[in-house]
């Protein structure tokens, strides 16, 4: 349950990231794999534990026990780990015969029904709607058209797409209407959308309770179809065209939640994002938000897992076992405190016993040590398997083995004092073995329940439980009471007391925290600030360097992160006065030094801020990275243009040389960096630089080509040569968007050409780009002048693909009455599903004359033969368009 409200609660905040600072950017494809990735992160990121360090929780020690002795013995080490979960839930195994069936039917057990009820309705709703899907697949007349089919339904609905399927009524439309329709649908299914609706419909499915779930549906679905209107319109869509046809399209019906849809509610809002300024690489900044949110999450609500705490032998006799299983369901037998083995051992005026499981390669293997005045063993006998027995009101302690004043080793067995069990049921506190163990190990027996009852002190399970796990003898109670309440604290938790002894915060040091801050501070955060080691020495250091201002948690981060007064002075002294705390810290964080900020310097930029050093750090941007840019010629170059190129992976060593470019250079200058290496530590040799890739452009006629330019031009792998091959077959000046957009869809002169050799002598560069992406070749055109089409232009072509209006569809109705119709109209009939063998079907009923509208309108409104045969008995003399109008009404 834990687990479905996390995901729930990162689902949305997904959402309120994407409302209120990316849906209005036009960075449609990253918009996309932003929503996808987040849907993905909601439901990993609940499973990442948190080391307790890095953590926001006030949870630190909410999984460590604490088993400290009542001995005289004034000293305690760090127990070993258990390796499987305890069962800390301490039920009454005497009164488990009285739990009834209906404990287990809790208000988090409905819930957990009524959510799993809700998973199968929305399951099965999802089926259906793949059950529809496939019904109209098999139900409807396909169309293949390359790599997509096209499944003509009869009934009113908007176009949509699933898969590699589109599907309409094509009897809706116009041609010009119908190819834009399908050239919208073609980009969803190339881009596959399908599978952003699959995961989306999953994610509604399994989030069916949660409202952000409904609008992140909506979220993604909305920027698919931003996305695609944007591909509409960079393949040279006309923008006016385009929008009307979509005022045409419009339609109340919708498809199936699954599919892709070309007309959408929000139809204003497409047309205004069509209309909307560019985002530009200033809005950078929302996508990065994302990540420290996110991390906040993390830290803040995820599993802690516990640090290892230091061993320290100069406090009170304790012992600290790592639960990692509490509140989880297992037997306390399974790990059985009341028989094991221990070691002990006498060094440094202390004597140390480790107890342990006495299966260590089990799973449940566990162990704790605990450490006492030597006088605890001092009547232990002298031999080889000794007994030596010690007696609390929680039960007997019996050791087995020997020991020599120094060393020793056996097994021991716990036996429980059934009649403190019985105190304790009495004050309404139940315990196992473990917890019995653990009330003799902390001195909690009758005289520390006498003193509760005597100060009204009625404590509860959870509290007992601290008192015993987190090692909170009486005498320290006492003390903390007293102290507590002269300092003025009321209101606070025996698991609060209890961390307080655990960490050796003594009143002192709350006195000193309290004086720090000018008000009471909670005793969570002054045991946390003694976790993190923030001394008086630590805060001094700093208000004698003029720092006096600070909260403690300023001073706690500065203590994790290891930042000093001296390091922030070592900024100052390099120019940077102005440098804040929050600034140190950051770059500590990212170990930037003065040193480095001192190589840039150099390098020629006096003015580095550090902030610019900190990104330069975080991408590995060096000094010798921009001299070797600079060494090639880019003396120009920017911090920030330095640190795209390097996110982009464009370094000196890594962009290839163009072939036939470098005549112009001497051999000295093409190996310039032979010296230098890039920052994967590959030879500069017979390496391309930066300059050399733009130089050659220069040599086009492409000056002053911007750094993002030269990133798209690389990433493409757009060269010279290839703008030049075009150069060679007529096409100057032609814009770098443009030569992108060629080397995208992989359009060379050679294919133009191909098409020059057939008769188009004039294609444009966006008319060859249409045909490659529609896959027409020049032998469909020798074809169609075959049969007697001589000037179709590219366009028609284009159309006549798209509709897969092939030569041989063409000649079977020239051998009808329909030979000679022009082109647009038999690619209506094809649009319209309308055959020679439909047409001859009313020709064998006596319709001889039938004419081409005649034959369409037949064919839209569903008019067969065998229609106009039942009207013919009350009427011999029926029309063709009575009975359409007939059809039509009835």
């Amino acid at each position: 349950m834990d687990y479905i409200i996390h995901s729930s609660a990162l689902i949305g905040l997904s959402y309120i990231i994407y409302r209120f600072f990316l849906s209005k950017e036009t960075f449609y494809h990253l918009n996309r794999w932003v929503l996808l990735s987040l849907v993905v992160l909601s439901f990993t990121l609940p499973f990442i534990t948190v080391p307790e360090n890095l953590s926001f929780k006030n949870a630190l020690f909410q999984e460590v026990e604490i088993q400290p002795s009542n001995s005289p013995a004034i000293d305690h080490k760090i127990s070993e780990t258990s390796t499987k979960t305890e069962d800390t839930s301490a039920i009454d195994t005497s009164n488990i015969s009285t739990i009834s069936v209906s404990m287990f039917l809790d208000w988090r057990s409905i819930l957990l029904y009524i959510y799993v009820l809700g998973i199968l309705v929305f399951g099965i709703h999802f089926i259906i709607q793949l059950g529809v899907l496939l019904y109209r697949i098999s139900k409807y007349p396909t169309v293949e058209v390359d790599d997509y089919k096209i499944v003509e339904t009869d009934k009113k609905h908007a176009p949509y797409s699933f898969w590699n399927r589109i599907f309409m009524n094509p009897s809706q439309y116009n041609p010009d209407t119908y190819l834009q329709i399908l050239k919208h649908e073609q980009v969803h299914i190339k881009g596959k959308h399908s599978i952003d609706m699959l995961l989306v419909e999953l994610l509604v499915m399994m989030q069916w309770f949660n409202p952000f779930a409904w609008l992140y549906r909506r979220a993604i679905d909305n920027n698919l179809e931003y996305l695609t209107d944007n591909n509409m319109l960079n393949i040279g869509e006309d923008r006016e065209v385009y929008q009307m046809n979509l005022l045409k399209v419009s339609t109340p019906n919708m498809p199936t939640g699954l599919a892709t849809s070309y007309n959408q509610s929000f139809l204003k809002k497409r047309i205004l994002m069509m209309n909307s300024k560019k985002s530009t690489s200033k809005s950078g900044w929302k996508y990065l938000i994302i990540i420290p949110l996110l991390a906040i999450t993390v830290f803040s609500f995820n599993p802690v897992k516990p640090n290892e705490v230091l061993v320290n032998h100069d406090k009170e006799p304790m012992d600290v076992t790592v639960d990692f299983g509490k509140g989880s369901i297992s037997s306390s037998a399974q790990n059985d405190f009341t028989k094991g083995v221990w070691d002990a051992e006498v060094g440094g005026g202390k004597l140390c016993i480790m107890y342990r499981s006495a299966e260590p390669l089990k799973r449940n293997f566990w162990s704790m040590t605990r450490c006492y005045d030597p006088a605890y063993f001092k009547d232990f006998p002298n031999g080889d398997r000794q007994q030596f027995k010690i007696t609390k009101d929680a039960g007997t302690m019996t050791y087995i083995g020997q020991f020599d004043n120094k060393i020793g080793d056996g097994r021991y067995t716990f036996t429980p004092n059934e009649a403190f069990i019985t105190s304790l049921k009495a004050y309404g506190l139940h315990v196992d073995n473990k917890d019995l163990v653990h009330c003799f190990l902390t001195g909690f027996d009758n005289n520390y329940l006498s003193y509760l009852k005597r100060e009204n002190l009625k404590i509860d399970q959870d509290d007992f439980e601290d008192i015993i796990h987190k090692s909170l003898p009486l005498d320290k109670l006492k003390m903390y009471r007293k102290e507590l309440a002269r300092l003025g604290y009321e209101n606070y938790t025996m698991e609060e007391v209890s961390k307080l002894n655990l960490f050796n915060v003594d009143v002192a040091y709350i006195s000193f925290i309290n004086t720090l801050n000018g008000n009471k501070t909670s005793l969570k955060k002054i045991t946390k600030a003694k976790i993190h080691n923030v001394s008086s020495e630590f805060i001094k250091s700093y208000r004698d360097n003029g720092y006096g201002n600070l909260s403690l948690d300023d001073y706690m981060k500065l203590k994790i992160h290891d930042v000093t007064p001296d390091f922030i002075e070592s900024f100052k002294k390099a120019g940077h006065t102005n440098i804040t705390v929050k600034e140190a810290k950051n770059l500590k964080i990212h170990n930037v030094t003065p040193v480095y900020v001192n190589s840039f310097k150099k390098a020629g930029y006096p003015n580095i801020t550090l902030q610019e050093a900190k990104k330069l750090k975080i991408h590995g941007v060096t000094p010798e990275l921009i001299k070797a840019y600079k060494k090639a010629g880019q003396n120009n170059i920017s911090l920030r243009e330095a640190i795209k190129l390097k996110i982009h992976d464009i370094t000196p060593g890594q962009v290839k040389t163009a072939k036939g470019f470098s005549s112009s250079k001497s051999k000295r200058d093409q190996n310039t960096l032979s010296s230098s290496t890039n920052s994967r530590g590959v030879s500069q040799n017979d390496q391309q630089t930066p300059n050399d890739f733009i130089r050659q452009f220069k040599q086009l006629g492409y000056d002053n080509v911007p750094i993002d330019d030269i990133i798209k031009l690389k990433i493409h792998n757009v060269t010279p040569e290839f703008i030049k091959m075009f150069n060679k077959a007529g096409y100057n000046n032609i814009p770098l968007n443009d030569v992108v957009a060629l080397k995208i869809h992989n359009v060379t002169p050679d294919f133009i050409d191909s098409f020059k050799k057939a008769g188009y002598k004039n294609i444009s560069l966006d008319e060859a780009k249409s045909l490659k992406i529609h896959n027409v070749s020049p032998n469909a055109a020798s074809e169609y002048i075959k049969i007697g089409y001589s000037n179709i232009s590219i366009n028609k072509l284009i159309s006549l693909k798209i509709h897969n209006v092939s030569p041989e569809y063409i000649k079977e109705f020239k051998k009808t009455q329909f030979g000679d119709l022009p082109l647009d109209d038999i690619m209506s009939f094809k649009i319209h599903r309308v055959t020679p063998e439909f047409v001859q079907s009313f020709k064998d009923i006596g319709f001889k004359n039938i004419t081409a509208d005649q034959a369409k309108s037949l064919k839209i409104h569903n008019v067969t033969p065998e229609f106009i045969k039942s009207l013919k008995e009350q009427d011999k003399d029926i029309s063709l368009e009575q009975a359409i109008r007939i059809k039509i009404h009835f």
